[in-house]
């Protein structure tokens, strides 16, 4: 007779890159720039210069800005400009 089949969901493990721990990039981009909602979507990514910044995406009014990690907090457009 075989063992009993663990029918237990496996444990929640946080999200994040196998190659990089999980990084908290909320003090970089700490609230939508357009609508002040802080539920936002972090990605860490390189800008085209090279620079590490972080893209935030807003889930209430679909904003979207890039931050420059390091940086002095101004929310991005694509074109590496500041956002009105």
């Amino acid at each position: 007779m075989s063992a009993p089949r663990d029918r237990r969901p496996p444990a929640d493990e946080p999200l994040g890159s196998i190659t990089r721990p999980v990084v908290d990039d909320s003090d970089i981009a700490p609230v939508c720039y357009a609508c002040g909602a802080v539920d936002l979507t972090r990605l860490r990514v390189a800008l085209p210069a090279g620079r590490p910044a972080v893209f935030a995406s807003c889930p209430d009014c679909e904003a979207t800005a890039w931050f420059v990690v390091d940086g002095d907090g101004r929310a991005l457009g694509p074109d590496g400009l500041p956002r009105a």
